[in-house]
Protein backbone atom coordinates (compact mmCIF):
# COMPACT_ATOMS: atom_id res chain seq x y z
CA UNK A 1 0.00 0.00 0.00
CA UNK A 2 1.63 2.74 0.81
CA UNK A 3 10.75 9.09 -1.11
CA UNK A 4 20.66 15.84 2.20
CA UNK A 5 21.32 18.42 4.57
CA UNK A 6 24.38 19.61 6.14
CA UNK A 7 22.39 21.08 9.04
CA UNK A 8 24.24 24.14 7.88
CA UNK A 9 26.94 21.70 8.93
CA UNK A 10 24.64 20.57 11.67
CA UNK A 11 22.53 23.71 11.94
CA UNK A 12 20.25 23.26 8.91
CA UNK A 13 18.57 19.99 8.10
CA UNK A 14 14.93 19.32 8.04
CA UNK A 15 12.38 16.61 8.28
CA UNK A 16 9.49 16.03 8.80
CA UNK A 17 7.28 15.98 9.90
CA UNK A 18 6.85 14.01 10.01
CA UNK A 19 3.94 12.51 11.15
CA UNK A 20 0.97 12.90 9.05
CA UNK A 21 -1.93 10.69 9.74
CA UNK A 22 -5.20 9.61 8.31
CA UNK A 23 -7.53 6.68 8.07
CA UNK A 24 -6.64 3.53 6.26
CA UNK A 25 -9.13 1.18 4.71
CA UNK A 26 -8.99 -2.27 6.20
CA UNK A 27 -6.95 -4.81 4.26
CA UNK A 28 -7.20 -3.28 0.77
CA UNK A 29 -6.31 -5.75 -1.95
CA UNK A 30 -3.48 -4.99 -4.33
CA UNK A 31 -4.36 -4.00 -7.88
CA UNK A 32 -4.23 -6.78 -10.44
CA UNK A 33 -3.10 -4.54 -13.32
CA UNK A 34 0.56 -5.51 -12.83
CA UNK A 35 0.96 -9.26 -13.44
CA UNK A 36 3.21 -11.30 -11.22
CA UNK A 37 6.62 -12.06 -12.72
CA UNK A 38 9.69 -13.91 -11.57
CA UNK A 39 12.01 -12.11 -9.15
CA UNK A 40 15.02 -10.39 -10.76
CA UNK A 41 18.02 -12.64 -11.34
CA UNK A 42 20.10 -13.07 -8.22
CA UNK A 43 17.33 -12.09 -5.82
CA UNK A 44 15.06 -14.81 -4.52
CA UNK A 45 12.08 -13.97 -2.29
CA UNK A 46 11.80 -16.13 0.81
CA UNK A 47 8.07 -16.70 0.44
CA UNK A 48 7.57 -15.15 3.87
CA UNK A 49 5.32 -12.14 4.40
CA UNK A 50 6.89 -8.69 4.78
CA UNK A 51 5.14 -6.73 7.55
CA UNK A 52 5.18 -2.94 7.21
CA UNK A 53 4.15 -0.94 10.27
CA UNK A 54 2.63 2.27 8.91
CA UNK A 55 1.12 5.53 10.10
CA UNK A 56 -0.68 6.76 7.00
CA UNK A 57 0.84 9.75 5.23
CA UNK A 58 1.08 11.04 1.67
CA UNK A 59 4.83 11.00 2.37
CA UNK A 60 4.52 7.22 2.19
CA UNK A 61 2.73 7.38 -1.16
CA UNK A 62 5.40 5.26 -2.84
CA UNK A 63 4.54 2.44 -0.43
CA UNK A 64 0.86 2.66 -1.35
CA UNK A 65 1.55 2.91 -5.08
CA UNK A 66 3.88 -0.10 -4.96
CA UNK A 67 1.16 -2.07 -3.18
CA UNK A 68 -1.84 -0.95 -5.22
CA UNK A 69 -0.09 -1.39 -8.57
CA UNK A 70 1.20 -4.84 -7.70
CA UNK A 71 4.89 -3.90 -7.72
CA UNK A 72 5.61 -6.01 -4.64
CA UNK A 73 3.61 -8.94 -5.94
CA UNK A 74 5.39 -8.99 -9.28
CA UNK A 75 8.66 -9.49 -7.36
CA UNK A 76 7.24 -12.41 -5.42
CA UNK A 77 6.71 -10.44 -2.20
CA UNK A 78 3.63 -10.70 -0.04
CA UNK A 79 3.44 -7.37 1.77
CA UNK A 80 1.06 -6.61 4.61
CA UNK A 81 0.73 -3.05 5.90
CA UNK A 82 -0.43 -2.74 9.48
CA UNK A 83 -1.73 0.57 10.78
CA UNK A 84 0.00 1.67 13.97
CA UNK A 85 1.36 4.80 15.59
CA UNK A 86 4.16 2.76 17.17
CA UNK A 87 5.87 1.45 14.06
CA UNK A 88 9.44 2.11 15.15
CA UNK A 89 8.91 0.19 18.39
CA UNK A 90 7.21 -2.63 16.47
CA UNK A 91 10.16 -2.95 14.07
CA UNK A 92 12.81 -2.67 16.80
CA UNK A 93 10.95 -5.34 18.75
CA UNK A 94 10.59 -7.69 15.79
CA UNK A 95 6.79 -7.52 15.52
CA UNK A 96 7.15 -5.84 12.10
CA UNK A 97 9.86 -5.83 9.46
CA UNK A 98 9.81 -2.32 7.98
CA UNK A 99 8.63 1.16 8.93
CA UNK A 100 8.66 4.48 7.07
CA UNK A 101 9.50 7.20 9.61
CA UNK A 102 11.08 10.55 10.33
CA UNK A 103 14.81 9.73 10.60
CA UNK A 104 15.28 11.36 14.00
CA UNK A 105 12.72 8.92 15.40
CA UNK A 106 14.90 6.05 14.20
CA UNK A 107 18.35 7.51 14.91
CA UNK A 108 17.56 7.53 18.63
CA UNK A 109 16.82 3.78 19.01
CA UNK A 110 19.77 2.94 16.74
CA UNK A 111 22.05 5.02 18.99
CA UNK A 112 20.66 3.15 21.97
CA UNK A 113 21.49 -0.24 20.47
CA UNK A 114 18.03 -1.35 19.44
CA UNK A 115 17.45 -3.75 16.54
CA UNK A 116 16.61 -1.26 13.81
CA UNK A 117 18.60 0.17 10.89
CA UNK A 118 18.10 2.62 8.00
CA UNK A 119 17.95 0.97 4.58
CA UNK A 120 16.70 3.69 2.23
CA UNK A 121 15.60 7.29 1.88
CA UNK A 122 11.92 7.92 1.23
CA UNK A 123 12.05 11.48 -0.03
CA UNK A 124 14.04 14.71 -0.27
CA UNK A 125 13.39 17.44 0.65
CA UNK A 126 11.45 17.72 3.86
CA UNK A 127 8.39 19.82 3.13
CA UNK A 128 7.91 21.29 6.61
CA UNK A 129 7.67 25.08 6.72
CA UNK A 130 6.49 27.87 9.01
CA UNK A 131 2.84 28.72 8.43
CA UNK A 132 1.48 32.02 9.80
CA UNK A 133 -1.64 34.19 9.33
CA UNK A 134 -1.45 36.33 6.17
CA UNK A 135 -1.40 39.52 8.27
CA UNK A 136 1.36 38.29 10.61
CA UNK A 137 3.94 41.06 11.16
CA UNK A 138 7.04 38.84 11.02
CA UNK A 139 9.52 40.42 8.60
CA UNK A 140 12.73 38.73 9.70
CA UNK A 141 13.53 35.51 11.54
CA UNK A 142 14.34 37.32 14.78
CA UNK A 143 10.69 38.44 14.94
CA UNK A 144 9.84 34.88 15.97
CA UNK A 145 11.61 35.30 19.32
CA UNK A 146 9.51 34.07 22.22
CA UNK A 147 6.48 33.21 20.10
CA UNK A 148 4.36 30.13 20.71
CA UNK A 149 4.86 27.90 17.66
CA UNK A 150 3.05 24.60 17.13
CA UNK A 151 5.16 21.63 16.06
CA UNK A 152 5.15 17.88 16.28
CA UNK A 153 7.88 17.38 18.90
CA UNK A 154 11.30 18.50 20.11
CA UNK A 155 12.86 15.64 18.13
CA UNK A 156 11.01 16.31 14.87
CA UNK A 157 13.55 16.95 12.10
CA UNK A 158 11.87 20.18 11.04
CA UNK A 159 11.61 21.52 14.57
CA UNK A 160 15.27 20.67 15.22
CA UNK A 161 16.70 22.38 12.18
CA UNK A 162 14.49 25.46 12.28
CA UNK A 163 15.24 25.89 15.97
CA UNK A 164 18.98 25.40 15.40
CA UNK A 165 19.05 27.86 12.51
CA UNK A 166 17.15 30.50 14.51
CA UNK A 167 19.36 30.06 17.56
CA UNK A 168 22.66 29.81 15.72
CA UNK A 169 22.13 32.51 13.11
CA UNK A 170 19.66 34.92 14.71
CA UNK A 171 20.04 34.39 18.48
CA UNK A 172 16.33 33.63 18.47
CA UNK A 173 14.30 30.94 20.16
CA UNK A 174 10.56 30.24 20.14
CA UNK A 175 8.33 28.32 22.55
CA UNK A 176 7.29 24.98 21.08
CA UNK A 177 3.69 23.90 21.60
CA UNK A 178 3.60 20.17 20.86
CA UNK A 179 0.68 19.45 18.54
CA UNK A 180 -0.04 17.10 15.65
CA UNK A 181 -0.72 18.73 12.29
CA UNK A 182 -4.51 18.86 12.41
CA UNK A 183 -4.49 20.19 15.98
CA UNK A 184 -1.82 22.73 15.02
CA UNK A 185 -4.04 24.17 12.29
CA UNK A 186 -6.95 24.30 14.74
CA UNK A 187 -4.74 26.13 17.25
CA UNK A 188 -3.78 28.63 14.52
CA UNK A 189 -7.45 29.12 13.68
CA UNK A 190 -8.22 29.80 17.34
CA UNK A 191 -5.26 32.18 17.79
CA UNK A 192 -3.76 29.90 20.43
CA UNK A 193 -0.39 29.83 18.64
CA UNK A 194 1.28 32.43 16.43
CA UNK A 195 2.76 30.02 13.88
CA UNK A 196 2.95 26.32 13.10
CA UNK A 197 5.63 24.09 11.60
CA UNK A 198 3.63 21.97 9.18
CA UNK A 199 4.49 19.49 6.44
CA UNK A 200 2.61 18.62 3.30
CA UNK A 201 -0.22 18.00 2.71
CA UNK A 202 -1.13 20.04 5.79
CA UNK A 203 0.69 23.09 4.45
CA UNK A 204 -1.49 22.88 1.36
CA UNK A 205 -4.55 22.33 3.54
CA UNK A 206 -3.78 25.50 5.53
CA UNK A 207 -3.09 27.53 2.39
CA UNK A 208 -6.45 26.49 0.92
CA UNK A 209 -8.31 28.12 3.80
CA UNK A 210 -10.18 31.30 2.82
CA UNK A 211 -11.83 34.07 4.83
CA UNK A 212 -15.36 35.40 4.30
CA UNK A 213 -14.14 37.51 1.36
CA UNK A 214 -12.52 34.50 -0.26
CA UNK A 215 -8.98 35.63 0.54
CA UNK A 216 -6.26 33.29 1.88
CA UNK A 217 -6.03 33.01 5.66
CA UNK A 218 -2.45 31.71 5.89
CA UNK A 219 0.94 32.07 4.21
CA UNK A 220 4.38 30.51 4.57
CA UNK A 221 7.53 32.38 5.58
CA UNK A 222 11.32 31.84 5.57
CA UNK A 223 11.04 28.76 3.34
CA UNK A 224 13.09 29.75 0.31
CA UNK A 225 9.98 30.85 -1.59
CA UNK A 226 8.56 33.76 0.42
CA UNK A 227 9.45 37.45 0.74
CA UNK A 228 8.44 38.22 4.31
CA UNK A 229 9.81 41.78 4.46
CA UNK A 230 8.66 42.79 0.99
CA UNK A 231 12.10 43.86 -0.24
CA UNK A 232 11.74 41.94 -3.48
CA UNK A 233 14.22 39.27 -2.43
CA UNK A 234 13.33 35.69 -1.60
CA UNK A 235 14.12 34.87 2.03
CA UNK A 236 16.52 31.93 2.62
CA UNK A 237 15.02 28.68 3.81
CA UNK A 238 15.61 28.33 7.55
CA UNK A 239 15.77 24.59 7.01
CA UNK A 240 18.64 24.86 4.56
CA UNK A 241 18.77 23.49 1.01
CA UNK A 242 17.11 20.15 0.26
CA UNK A 243 16.93 18.75 3.79
CA UNK A 244 16.23 15.00 3.78
CA UNK A 245 12.92 13.74 5.05
CA UNK A 246 11.73 10.28 5.93
CA UNK A 247 13.65 7.07 5.71
CA UNK A 248 12.74 3.40 5.24
CA UNK A 249 13.90 1.47 8.27
CA UNK A 250 14.04 -2.25 9.01
CA UNK A 251 14.58 -4.73 11.78
CA UNK A 252 18.28 -5.70 11.75
CA UNK A 253 17.50 -9.43 11.92
CA UNK A 254 15.11 -9.10 8.98
CA UNK A 255 17.80 -7.37 6.89
CA UNK A 256 20.50 -9.90 7.76
CA UNK A 257 18.37 -13.04 7.43
CA UNK A 258 16.09 -11.94 4.59
CA UNK A 259 18.41 -9.68 2.61
CA UNK A 260 16.86 -10.55 -0.76
CA UNK A 261 13.38 -9.72 0.53
CA UNK A 262 14.63 -6.36 1.80
CA UNK A 263 16.34 -5.56 -1.51
CA UNK A 264 13.30 -6.59 -3.55
CA UNK A 265 11.14 -4.38 -1.34
CA UNK A 266 13.33 -1.36 -2.04
CA UNK A 267 13.43 -2.23 -5.74
CA UNK A 268 9.63 -2.11 -5.82
CA UNK A 269 9.66 1.23 -3.97
CA UNK A 270 12.15 2.63 -6.51
CA UNK A 271 9.80 1.62 -9.33
CA UNK A 272 6.89 3.26 -7.53
CA UNK A 273 8.98 6.43 -7.17
CA UNK A 274 9.35 6.64 -10.94
CA UNK A 275 5.64 6.09 -11.47
CA UNK A 276 4.80 8.93 -9.09
CA UNK A 277 7.46 11.34 -10.31
CA UNK A 278 6.30 10.89 -13.92
CA UNK A 279 3.01 12.56 -12.95
CA UNK A 280 2.39 13.11 -9.22
CA UNK A 281 -1.12 14.48 -9.85
CA UNK A 282 -2.27 11.77 -12.25
CA UNK A 283 -5.82 10.76 -11.27
CA UNK A 284 -4.79 7.21 -10.32
CA UNK A 285 -1.98 8.48 -8.09
CA UNK A 286 -4.27 11.00 -6.38
CA UNK A 287 -6.88 8.27 -5.97
CA UNK A 288 -4.36 6.04 -4.19
CA UNK A 289 -3.29 8.88 -1.87
CA UNK A 290 -6.92 9.73 -1.09
CA UNK A 291 -7.63 6.07 -0.31
CA UNK A 292 -5.14 6.03 2.52
CA UNK A 293 -5.04 9.57 3.88
CA UNK A 294 -8.08 11.54 5.03
CA UNK A 295 -7.10 14.92 3.59
CA UNK A 296 -8.87 17.22 1.16
CA UNK A 297 -8.27 15.98 -2.40
CA UNK A 298 -7.16 19.43 -3.59
CA UNK A 299 -4.55 19.53 -0.82
CA UNK A 300 -3.18 16.23 -2.16
CA UNK A 301 -3.07 17.64 -5.69
CA UNK A 302 -1.32 20.81 -4.50
CA UNK A 303 1.24 18.99 -2.36
CA UNK A 304 2.11 15.83 -4.31
CA UNK A 305 4.49 17.62 -6.74
CA UNK A 306 6.60 18.70 -3.75
CA UNK A 307 7.26 15.11 -2.62
CA UNK A 308 10.66 14.30 -4.08
CA UNK A 309 10.72 10.53 -3.78
CA UNK A 310 14.13 8.85 -3.92
CA UNK A 311 15.81 5.79 -2.41
CA UNK A 312 19.28 7.43 -2.32
CA UNK A 313 20.23 8.05 1.30
CA UNK A 314 21.47 11.51 2.25
CA UNK A 315 23.97 10.02 4.67
CA UNK A 316 25.91 13.14 5.68
CA UNK A 317 22.80 15.14 6.34
CA UNK A 318 21.21 12.29 8.27
CA UNK A 319 24.36 12.09 10.40
CA UNK A 320 23.89 15.83 10.89
CA UNK A 321 20.48 15.11 12.42
CA UNK A 322 22.27 12.74 14.81
CA UNK A 323 24.67 15.56 15.76
CA UNK A 324 21.64 17.72 16.61
CA UNK A 325 20.19 14.96 18.80
CA UNK A 326 23.54 14.74 20.62
CA UNK A 327 23.54 18.50 21.20
CA UNK A 328 20.07 18.42 22.70
CA UNK A 329 20.97 15.45 24.91
CA UNK A 330 18.57 12.96 23.32
CA UNK A 331 21.43 10.58 22.45
CA UNK A 332 24.98 10.33 23.82
CA UNK A 333 26.89 9.63 20.61
CA UNK A 334 26.42 9.95 16.86
CA UNK A 335 26.41 6.39 15.42
CA UNK A 336 27.83 7.67 12.10
CA UNK A 337 27.76 5.08 9.33
CA UNK A 338 26.41 2.54 11.82
CA UNK A 339 23.03 4.22 11.19
CA UNK A 340 22.83 2.50 7.81
CA UNK A 341 22.42 -1.16 6.88
CA UNK A 342 25.72 -2.47 5.48
CA UNK A 343 23.73 -4.77 3.17
CA UNK A 344 22.58 -1.67 1.28
CA UNK A 345 25.99 -0.02 0.84
CA UNK A 346 26.45 0.55 -2.87
CA UNK A 347 22.68 0.31 -3.38
CA UNK A 348 21.06 3.13 -1.42
CA UNK A 349 24.19 4.68 0.13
Amino acid sequence: MKKSVCLFMALSALTAALWAGGKKEASPAPATSAPATAAPAGLVPSGKKVIVADANSTHHLNLYVAYEKGLFKKRGLEVEIQQTSSGVAAVAGGEADIVFNCPTGVITPIAKGQNITIISQVKIPCTSVLVVPVNAPYKKPSDLKGLQVAGLSNTCCAVIVIRDALKGQYNTEFELVTLAAGAAIAALDAGQVKAAILEEPYVALALLKKDAQGKPVYKTIFNGESDADGDGKIDPNLAGPNPPCRTINANTKFVSERTDDAKLFIEAIAEADQVILANPIAPDIVDIAAKYVSVDRQAIINSNPKLGFTTKLATEQLKGYADALVRQGTIDKNPGDALFAPQFKGITW
